[in-house]
């Protein structure tokens, strides 16, 4: 999603490539995030696109079929929110750019969340923070903590994140954060 080197520098100036996470904008109503494979095919209401067409292409890249066009996007925080799995009810960008500005969530700040859910705020909280900073998330509900997991795993923000399992309403967050 949010691709990142080793000093966490956040960058889409670089080539769509094999196993690269895009968001695939068909219509304003409908987008999907795909994981670009050589050797995989999209099929759509558009036709059929050729993973390997798709590599080497710079995001925002309009790209025809037969039957219509796609855009191939990055995978920001505003387009996730759209296209991700929702496991709870989320943040959308609206409260979140308030959120985020309210709280002054600068590059290099910690954040703590309680309430991982479906990650929305997580992954804007990651960009946010930047590429010095990081964001330590909490769920309750082990099955939701490694489904977001995965998610960031997928969207390259796992040196950003890190989510763990706890109950912070009953227990509070962990000691190491006290002062933090």
């Amino acid at each position: 999603m949010l691709p990142a080197d080793g000093t966490k520098t956040i960058s889409f100036q670089r080539p769509i490539a094999n196993g690269n996470l895009i968001i695939v904008y068909e219509r304003h109503d409908s987008m999907k995030a795909i994981k670009v494979c050589d050797g995989s095919e999209l099929q759509n209401r558009f036709g059929v696109f050729k993973h390997s067409d798709l590599i080497g292409k710079p995001f925002g890249s309009k790209v025809f079929s037969k039957g219509g066009f796609v855009y191939l996007l990055a995978p920001t925080p505003e387009l996730w929110t759209l296209v991700l799995s929702h496991r709870t009810q989320i943040l959308y960008i609206a409260d979140i750019s308030f959120v985020v500005s309210f709280l002054e969530i600068v590059p290099g700040c910690v954040v703590l969340e309680s309430g991982t859910g479906s990650g929305s705020l997580s992954t804007s909280l990651a960009r946010a923070v930047a590429p010095i900073g990081h964001v330590y998330t909490f769920d309750f509900h082990e099955q939701r903590a490694a489904s977001a997991r995965e998610d960031f795993e997928k969207t390259g923000l796992s040196n950003l994140v890190t989510v763990g399992v706890r109950d912070i309403q009953g227990e509070g967050f962990p000691d190491e954060f006290s002062g933090a």
